[in-house]
């Protein structure tokens, strides 16, 4: 077990390998080059993108991987199968399998080419009959060159194999430092402390599942408590009075060079939370385990998944081999029941995404079959610091700063059946990896219909069956294929791909030195499938040759650039589910004259490069000798646009303990959790945006006043601003003594039997607290604008749900300004116009009359035409009508630059559990009736195996709002095919049905023949979105967008749809918009956001943000980047002193070169809750020459404006009042 001589080192420098392992040579014609070799890849003439599984006696193989009852009853974690490992042992230059065994010995198949494969006589010496092996990885842990062989037990811990070079193997594992009675799963190797060698992971999961095999224990009572005692009672705690099983503790070793490892202990500093205190111990049901750089640092990180309720580790590594926990923010969500994991740059950004499966049924009907038998810990309740276990698949979208945004539905892979790994492959070399998953297993203890059967036989006869009540879950494999868009299309039976054997460890090696990756797939009682991948794309396949005692260079980065693509995959040893990799990766070279290279990123920070590299080549890159270079300096971050100045305002929106759910049972998410509302507004007339901040039920309202130095002062008064309800919106108006007065909607949702009131807070003084009494409607947004050109200024009030009664919309309600009051009145505003979640008033067609857009839940954008301060609806002939969502915020602006006044609205987004459908919409069917009874309701999805829709929950919940139901199915099964009609027939009350068919987020830009509806960037789609704001951001002359996100309140605490931390949406012309990244733009907020407003509340030109959070801190960004802008303030009349309703742009430069800045419009309420500053701020992406308004009396001016201007006041007569220059 010694290192390879000093000489030897040299050579392979050199990259003279032919000379030294002369036997890899084997059909293949290498070249030499500087630094690396290469050889041609014979491809055949025809082929097609997919694989073909192979006979597997004619091609020498008769392995199965084959368990008896008597075991099964024993152990049912037997079910979890075995593993394969690839790689060429015998250093032929052809690629070996090695098959893992149950029962019996494995066995190691030498590869003699051609796709003829030979068993080796007892393995090799690796044959271990009777030693239940589990999983198997290949690697070279002595650093001789050779691959050596670790294996994963029952009960006898990791066993370890060295290879003498031609194939022979010889068990050194109590050398090696591994003996143990553990019971491993997956292992993997890497460098984590940057010694050069391999250092070693192991996965445990424990031999005996206590529950349902019968472990030693006993719960007995001591001193009042209940214990738990005997041999297995480490294992066992009671929590909350229930009896909690966990897993075994995972082993990390650290390599001597040699081969020899040490166990290094838990409860140091090797292994510390995200908090930095040791973890102590973790007793967790691991399957799989990965190591890697995966935050791009170039240390090896490590990802653990763990089954049930134990969660995933993310250990982010220092650079010293020390490890830290990665933090809840940085990973919101996990997957509860993980299985296997895999990692790539899906989306070519240069980042490492990674996917974790779960067992999430495919289609809706058989979801309504299953349930996890074991316990899981109860969730807790919200909160930045917790992180979600969720009961799907997960994919982790990579930030680039540190943090992961959970997309997994929004790929459309959050479910593929009962899932062991995923392998990101790039099947049809377009460049972009796609993905394969292993499914299936032995018996469904997930089915509810058998759990049910199996809980009434006695214990002593569950105890001789076993598991062999419960059904085969014979699901088939599954393939998507990589879209390029962060998209996932299944292509299973197209790829050949949909094998229904219980697939369990897989691997991949160029079994035919082609080039491409083959597969092999270890099954459960079944034979192996063997996969040969037909794709004849154009490729590169790259190998390494490190340096000792790293010798196959693992953890190395191997990056393929084509053209404006980069293709980036590390080098791994082990990691699969209970298997290994051949160390080689496959990367596609496309056609035509384009630019290419290949780049090494050695773990030892040595590099290496390769200009135009040939197409069906394979390339073995050694590694550079010397002193590796000095670490690369890490590039001077930008400082961002926004800076976080929430320390200004120190507020925190407290929610109250009031939960909408036990008022309606089977309400889909908790509406109580709406607010709070936000507006800007100079309410003392000193010239400063000062803030209003809503509160929840029992909070009180925070009014802060601008001091005009960049800082604020909390108006005291509070006697009067606690709150009977929350405030869900707030707006701007003026009475009739013309006092800027701001307006809180109070809403009496979870007070029903009061009344929902408008309060008003104006200054007087102190702050003078009025307000008014709203009858009949439960409130949301606040719009207010000059309908009738009166000059005063008239509110409208959204209506949202009726406590109990969901998706039932009070009436929304229209107040008439007298000038001496506010007063309803009737007319089509003053009726129930569904649930309005977001309103805004705008001048759509320019005839000086503003319209009503409204966001609505369950209905469409509606849009009512002012017809001189009469309103009628004009939502379907503008093409508005079919496109139903769940609507939550709206504003409007010029995004084409067109000149006409388009909408942005806000919706769910495509990252949950709906998912949009034209012709069969998400569906919510409803039973009202007159009484105190609640609404009952059930979500329904289309199932397109039964073409029908069906319920998306599962009986024993619906029995809350359909106590009809209960008897009249005998099983689950027959539930989960009934259908949601059949259900209705069984409530005394009609059904109704609402639909959501469209679910992004989207612009509607307005046309001469009505709106065209446009998505936004696919970052808008993959939360909710709620408050929307409209405004120059970065001062280049487009008007951007922000998005408030996320939406965490549900019944349960079971999901969480988080992958917004706020979003910018830079305008980029022609209603287009890109994402900035959050660490350009300085924004994070990773609570549930709900309205947003812009003003300049420091006057220095740019436009700063405010955002609140439910139950979270109200965040405030400055903005110290951008372009100044010019500041302008419009003066109306007493009544309407901001000129509410006027619009006004910038014109830059004479006769055919002028062009012009976007509309802008003075509103007040809009986006969500909320309202901007009314002294805008008009970009200058050049200096100006005129500014044009048009007033609310349809007037318009326009002035010239003097060089230098960097603030307005302008009269309607065109006049500037005030100025300001530099």
């Amino acid at each position: 077990m010694i290192g390879l001589p000093r000489r030897l080192f040299l050579l392979l420098s050199l990259g003279l390998l032919a000379t030294v392992f002369p036997g890899l040579a084997k059909g293949l014609e290498w070249q030499e080059g500087v630094g690396h070799r290469l050889a041609r890849l014979t491809l055949p003439e025809h082929g097609r993108v997919g694989f073909t599984q192979l006979p597997n006696i004619a091609h020498g193989f008769q392995f199965t991987n084959q368990v008896s009852k008597v075991a099964l009853a024993k152990r049912s974690n037997l079910t979890n199968g075995s593993g394969v490992a690839l790689g060429d042992v015998n250093g032929d230059g052809l690629c070996d399998i090695y098959f893992c065994r149950l029962e019996g010995g494995n066995e190691l198949y030498l590869n003699r080419g051609g796709w003829r494969f030979e068993v080796a006589p007892n393995a090799n010496g690796a044959a271990f009959a009777g030693r239940r092996t589990r999983g198997a990885a290949f690697a070279d842990v002595n650093g001789d060159g050779s691959l050596d062989l670790l294996l994963t037990t029952f009960r006898k811990g990791t066993l370890c194999l060295l290879n003498d070079g031609k194939g022979q193997f010889t068990d050194v594992t109590a050398k090696a430092g591994l003996e143990s009675r553990t019971s491993g799963t997956t292992l993997a190797l890497g460098d984590v402390d940057h010694d050069g060698d391999l250092d070693l992971y192991v996965a445990n999961f424990g031999e005996l599942l206590l529950l349902r095999d019968g472990g030693s224990f006993a719960v007995r009572q001591v001193g009042g408590k209940s214990m738990v005692t005997g041999q297995h009672a480490k294992r066992l705690k009671i929590i909350n009075g229930r009896l909690i099983e966990f897993g075994e503790t995972d082993a990390f070793y650290l390599n001597d060079g040699q081969g020899v490892f040490q166990r290094v202990p838990w409860g140091t500093d090797r292994f510390v939370r995200a908090d930095g205190q040791p973890l102590t111990e973790p007793l967790d049901f691991g399957l799989c385990v990965q190591m890697r750089d995966i935050n791009g640092d170039g240390h090896v990180d490590i990802y653990v998944c763990n089954d049930f309720q134990t969660p995933d580790r993310f250990w982010l590594n220092d650079g010293a081999g020390r490890f830290r926990e990665i933090g809840p923010e940085a990973v919101r969500s996990v997957a509860y029941a993980s299985m296997g994991a895999d990692f790539t740059d899906i989306d070519r950004d240069g980042q490492t995404d990674f996917f974790v499966v779960e067992m999430l049924s495919r289609d809706v009907s058989t979801r309504l079959t299953k349930d996890s038998p074991n316990n899981p810990l109860p969730p807790v309740p919200g909160g930045l610091a917790t992180r979600l276990q969720v009961a799907r698949n997960t994919l982790f979208w990579n930030r680039g700063d540190g943090t992961f945004a959970e997309v997994g539905r929004y790929a459309g892979v959050e479910a593929t059946d009962w899932s062991w790994q995923p392998v990101f492959l790039d099947v049809d070399l377009d460049g972009y990896d796609d993905l394969l998953v292993t499914n299936g297993h032995l018996h469904d203890v997930n089915d509810r219909d058998s759990q049910a059967r199996y809980a009434h036989i006695p214990k002593a006869k569950r105890e001789q069956v076993g598991l062999q009540m419960f059904p085969p879950n014979t699901t088939a494999n599954v393939a998507y294929r990589n879209l390029g868009n962060f998209r996932f299309a299944e292509t299973s039976q197209a790829w050949g791909f949909n094998s229904p054997q219980m697939s369990h460890g897989i691997a991949t090696g160029d079994l035919d030195n082609d080039g491409d990756l083959d597969l092999v797939i270890n099954c459960l009682n079944q034979p192996p499938l063997i996969y040969r991948n037909n794709t004849i794309a154009p490729r590169v396949a790259v190998q390494l040759r490190g340096l000792p005692p790293n010798t196959h260079g693992i953890g190395a980065r191997v990056s393929v650039v084509v053209d404006k693509i980069r293709q980036t995959q590390e080098i791994v040893a082990g990691g699969r589910y209970l298997s290994g990799d051949q160390p080689l990766r496959m990367f596609a070279m496309g056609t035509g004259l384009m630019r290419r290279s290949i780049e090494v990123a050695w773990p030892s920070g040595r590099r290496s490069f390769i200009s135009n590299p040939q197409a069906n080549h394979i390339y073995e890159i050694a590694e550079p000798s010397g002193e590796p270079p000095e670490p690369r300096l890490a590039k001077r971050k930008q400082e961002p646009f926004f800076e976080d100045a929430s320390r200004l305002l120190n507020h925190t929106h407290t929610e109250n303990e009031y939960d909408d759910t036990a008022l309606q049972p089977l309400l889909l998410r908790r509406l109580d959790r709406s607010g709070p509302g936000v507006a800007w507004l100079d309410f003392d007339h000193d010239g400063d945006e000062d803030l209003l901040l809503g509160a929840a039920a029992g909070s009180a309202v925070v009014v802060y006043k601008n001091l005009g130095d960049g800082r604020f002062g909390v108006v005291s008064s509070a006697a009067g601003l606690k709150m009977p309800g929350d405030v869900v919106s707030a707006s701007g108006w003026v009475d009739g003594s013309g006092r800027r007065t701001w307006l809180a909607a109070v809403t009496n949702y979870e007070s029903p039997r009061s009344q929902a009131r408008l309060r008003t807070f104006k200054k007087s003084g102190g702050l003078a607290i009025g307000g008014q009494s709203l009858d009949g409607i439960m409130p949301g947004p606040i719009a207010v604008a000059d309908v009738d050109a009166d000059g005063d200024l008239d509110v409208f009030i959204g209506g949202r749900a009726v406590s109990g009664h969901y998706p039932q919309a009070s009436v929304s309600m229209f107040l008439r300004n007298t000038t001496r009051s506010l007063e309803p009145a009737d007319g089509t505003l003053s009726q129930v116009l569904g649930l309005v979640n977001g309103a805004v008033f705008s001048d759509l067609d320019g005839d000086g009359f503003p319209e009503l857009i409204v966001a609505t839940e369950w209905g469409p954008v509606r849009v009512f035409k002012n017809q001189q301060g009469t309103f009628s609806e004009v939502t379907e002939p503008l093409g508005l009508g079919g496109l139903t969502g769940l609507w939550q915020g709206v504003a409007t602006g010029d995004f084409d630059g067109d000149g006409r006044t388009d909408i942005v609205a806000t919706n769910w987004g495509l990252n949950s559990s709906l998912r949009p459908n034209v012709i069969n919409p998400p569906r919510l069917y409803y039973n009202f009736t007159e009484s105190s009874l609640p609404t009952s309701l059930v979500l329904a999805a289309w199932d397109e195996r039964l073409k029908q829709y069906l319920p998306s929950r599962d009986l024993s919940t619906l029995f809350r709002g359909y106590p009809g139901l209960r008897g009249l199915f005998q099983s689950h099964r027959e539930y989960a095919g009934a259908g949601v009609l059949k259900l209705m027939d069984h409530h005394p009350s009609p059904a109704r049905s609402v639909t959501a068919a469209v679910l992004q987020s989207m612009v509607f830009l307005n046309r001469s023949e009505g709106f065209e509806p446009k998505p936004l960037p696919p970052e808008a789609q993959l939360s909710p979105a709620f408050g929307v704001s409209v405004g120059d951001l970065d001062g280049d002359g487009v008007d951007d967008l922000f998005l408030a996100q996320n939406f965490a309140a549900f019944p349960t605490d079971a999901d969480r749809l988080d992958a917004g931390r706020g979003l910018w949406l830079r305008g980029i012309g022609k209603a287009n918009f890109t994402p900035v990244k959050g660490d350009e733009a300085g924004l994070a907020i990773h609570g549930d956001q709900r309205a947003c407003a812009l003003a300049d509340y420091d006057a220095d030109g740019r436009l700063d943000l405010v955002v609140t959070q439910s139950g979270g801190r109200t965040r405030l960004f400055r903005n110290n980047k951008a372009k100044p802008g010019l500041r302008v303030r419009l003066v109306g009349g007493k009544l309407n002193p901001d000129a509410i309703g006027s619009a006004a742009r910038l014109h830059f430069g004479q006769a055919q070169d002028a062009t012009t800045g976007p509309w802008r419009e003075w509103q007040m309420g809009s986006g969500y809750g909320a309202q901007d500053g009314l002294i805008k701020v008009l970009a200058m992406p050049q200096p100006p020459d005129t500014i044009e308004v048009r007033w609310p009396n349809g007037k318009t001016t326009r002035t010239s404006l003097p060089a230098g201007l960097t603030g307005i006041t302008i009269t309607p007569d065109g006049k500037i009042l005030e100025q300001k220059s530099r």
